[in-house]
């Protein structure tokens, strides 16, 4: 977002943890209500007394049964234009997503008037496993491990199908086809930051005239068991279970879950309307941080964020009256944040407790890719009841904060919120740091109506940007192992054929030949990751890491650009992340294959049994493997590799993730955000996935790729990743770069409507229309079109 129209946000709607709506959500914030909780059995897949230990960490163990989650949560499909058995059939992630979404779309009246294929979504969502993913892995792999461990195929409980395996970009998608939304629909993983990302993804979209209103927010409900166990290895769980942002009792953070969305558009057009206004987005920060390491804040990091933010509004920082604050209630998060406020006010200029901050998590725990949703949905309603907020849990300060001499001071009670003066409206701060080192601050005022009462009409023709430079590339697909060999191929090599990939599936392999990697060739001790690390983490965050270094020495600058830079990176859930679902869950169905089985085992015997059966599975979640499977980690270890300053984050469209990645380096790098961007796409090819497209695609039964081919029969695997590094064009000529290509134009659309073939041609046919008129290029000149073609 780099200045242009205010964004009013005309729509609110949620769901949070003891909060259906943001109406119950206010109240729980006003009354200083904490929603932590025991885990209900049968939440896990393991009882909860199973996995608690109160050691710190214990492997396949957590140190507390405690968190914020929803409970009782009835889904309503009717009234959407998708199916409703389909919309059932969900994981809940996306069903608490189309709730939120549907709330805040008829708050906002539903955007009456405006043209429907001039609405776009965005959303922050986590790359990690949900509930339904899990399943579906299960439902795929116990039969393998009963036939390998037993000699026969023992089945599995039924999933809810392969749609599972679409955990990340599936939500944005559903969201738009389901309240019919043309406008094109993404989701991104940004950590943290991730609702505060799309909120800013959503600013750019209205602020260039390539929508008129846009739905945009976040959503967090991967597998609890997860997050509980991941913040477990990482010691930073509260043992208590008890969120205490900046108060001296805090000992960690508790994992909460749920949506928020909000309905944006520009001011004029608001004001024209004369819609409700809840408060006016004045300016957006996003950076990454330089230094430090990837658990811990960073102030330098957090700080270009902050000025960022600022710079875009025309404030100063003392303008602010109440700041929604990241603040987990980690012994460290916490007073690292107050320290890069100070730092952002300076020594002089205020007096002592005249800004308030606060932190949500307080109420309803750390929602990570929804966090900021929730964050700034308790501004909005602070702003319309003219209230500053409480901060629940919160008797004295932590002495690490420095409360006393600082502009800052923390609410323990609703207190009215005055304006400074007549003239002056309301303002706040929202802030969400992420790991990685992921940063965003945004900037909130209260709508003051225009004195008139009538506003002129704003122009709503998109802006053309100016084109942008290829400089730099890399590809490493199946046996290619470099751009040359992907080239050679590609322009006239003969075929590879399609192979099996030994020993990577647990056995089954034969039935899924296509085109694999083989060794990534990553030297160790060639990045700054320590062994035990690199050992650690999934596949694809190294072998996107080391694609992107090696396109980022293929471009030859004379210098990188890397603070006022981003990193923008397409991928999918990689299914390995299930894994440890895996292991736990064959603890109890171990039981029950015993049973089925006939065995009478003793207490040590079946101990010994359920023992090999999880290490059939893997290895236990570990610190390392916690942050090796997030994906937004992806695209922050090549942003900490490269000392990348700017935005980085991972673009999530499923199979169009990698042209949605190079979109958003594409958008930033016209908005003026960044001067050089690194994009690009990562997939690691895994039976689950695999067998997942076959459940919604045939595979070729000859193993052969053949679009458009008479004897065309199926698709083929395949895997690798691809990166490109990115310019403006007039920069890149001015310093002299080789230039492999240019892009002129982007398109891209949603749509829906239960007529499927029908609604995929409209999508798609706009699409290519957006993308030609956004290149100003008659569709007659182009001389080869690289399809989707499977």
């Amino acid at each position: 977002m780099s200045g242009g129209p205010a964004i009013a946000i005309v729509g609110l709607g949620g769901i949070f943890p003891d909060a259906g709506d943001p109406l119950r959500l206010w109240d729980n914030i006003a009354e200083g209500r904490c929603a932590s909780r025991e885990v209900a059995p049968g939440r896990w897949v393991l009882d909860p007394d199973e996995v608690f230990d109160p050691a710190r960490p214990a492997p396949d163990k957590v140190y507390s049964l405690k968190a914020c989650l929803i409970r009782d949560f009835d889904f309503d499909a009717s009234g959407f234009e998708l199916e409703e058995p389909f919309l059932r059939r969900l994981d809940c992630a996306c069903q608490l997503a189309l709730h939120a979404a549907r709330s805040a779309w008829r708050d906002a009246g539903g955007a009456a008037g405006l043209d429907r294929q001039r609405i776009g979504v965005a959303i922050g969502n986590i790359a990690l496993p949900t509930d339904g993913a899990a399943a579906w892995g299960r439902e795929v792999l116990f039969p393998v491990l009963s036939e390998r461990l037993l000699g026969r195929r023992l089945g599995a409980p039924a999933g809810t199908g392969p749609i599972q395996r679409f955990a990340t970009g599936l939500p944005a998608g559903v969201i738009a086809r389901a309240l019919g939304l043309g406008g094109g629909s993404l989701a991104l993983d940004a950590a943290c930051a991730s609702s505060l990302y799309a909120l800013a993804w959503a600013c750019a979209e209205l602020r260039a005239g390539r929508a008129d209103a846009m739905l945009a927010g976040g959503v967090s409900r991967p597998q609890s068991l997860y997050t509980q166990m991941g913040f477990s290895q990482l010691r930073a769980l509260s043992a208590s279970g008890r969120p205490a942002p900046f108060d001296e009792s805090a000992d960690g953070l508790v994992v909460g879950e749920g949506s928020g969305m909000f309905v944006l558009k520009r001011l004029e057009d608001a004001e024209r309307a004369r819609d409700r206004v809840y408060g006016v987005i004045r300016g957006i920060g996003l950076s990454n941080d330089v230094g430090g390491s990837l658990l811990a804040p960073n102030t330098p990091g957090q700080l270009r964020a902050l000025r960022r933010a600022y710079r875009e509004a025309g404030w100063s920082a003392s303008q602010v009256d109440f700041i929604e604050c990241h603040a987990p209630g980690t012994p460290t998060g916490d007073p690292v944040e107050v320290a890069s406020l100070r730092a952002l006010w300076g020594e002089r200029g205020w007096t002592a407790g005249q800004c308030a901050i606060g932190s949500v998590k307080s109420n309803v725990g750390h929602m990570l890719t929804a966090a900021g949703a929730a964050g700034l949905m308790k501004v909005l309603l602070a702003l319309e009841r003219k209230t500053l907020p409480p901060n629940a849990n919160f008797k004295r300060p932590a002495a690490a904060l420095g409360l006393e001499a600082s502009p800052f001071r923390v609410d323990a009670r609703a207190r009215p919120w005055e304006r400074r003066d007549a003239q002056t409206p309301r303002r706040a701060a929202v802030s969400a740091f992420g790991f990685g080192g992921i940063n965003a601050h945004v900037l909130i005022e209260e709508h003051v109506p225009a004195a008139s009462g009538r506003v002129a009409a704003v122009a709503a023709a998109p802006r053309t940007g100016p084109p942008i430079a290829i400089v730099g590339m890399e590809a490493r697909f199946g046996p290619c192992a470099g751009l040359r060999p992907f080239q050679e191929l590609v322009l006239g090599g003969a075929a590879p054929r399609p192979s099996a990939p030994a020993g990577r599936w647990w056995g089954a392999e034969p039935a899924l030949p296509g085109f694999y990697m083989g060794e990534l060739g990553v030297r160790t001790g060639g990045y700054r990751i320590p062994p035990k690390e690199m050992e650690e983490m999934l596949p694809q965050q190294l072998l996107m890491l080391d694609t992107a270094v090696r396109a980022l020495a293929d471009a030859r600058l004379k210098e990188f650009p890397a603070e006022s830079a981003g990193v923008f990176i397409g991928l999918g859930l990689d299914l390995n992340t299930t894994n440890f679902d895996l292991r736990w869950a064959l603890g109890p169905q171990g039981r029950r294959w015993a049973r089925e089985l006939g065995w009478r085992l003793s207490e040590a015997d079946e101990a010994r049994w359920l023992r090999l059966l999880r290490e059939q599975a893997g290895p236990p979640l570990s610190a390392n493997r916690t942050m090796g499977a997030l994906g937004a980690i992806a695209a922050s270890r090549i942003a900490r590799e490269l000392r990348v300053g700017g935005p980085s984050l991972a673009v999530m469209g499923e199979e169009s993730s990698g042209l949605r990645a190079v979109e958003a380096a594409v958008r930033a790098l016209r908005g003026g955000e960044i001067d050089a961007a690194i994009a690009g796409a990562v997939d690691v090819a895994d039976v689950r996935a695999a067998l997942g497209s076959h459940g919604l695609r045939p595979f070729s039964a000859a193993g052969r790729a053949r679009p458009f081919d008479v004897g065309a029969d199926g698709a083929v695997p395949g895997e690798g990743a691809a990166a490109l590094v990115l310019k403006r064009l007039e920069d890149a000529k001015r310093d002299g770069d080789r230039v492999y290509a240019v892009i002129r134009g982007l398109g891209f659309a949603s749509g829906g409507g239960v007529d499927r073939p029908a609604a995929h041609a409209r999508t798609y046919v706009e699409a290519l229309r957006r993308a030609y008129a956004d290149a100003g290029t008659d569709p007659s000149t182009v001389g080869y079109i690289e399809t989707h073609g499977s």
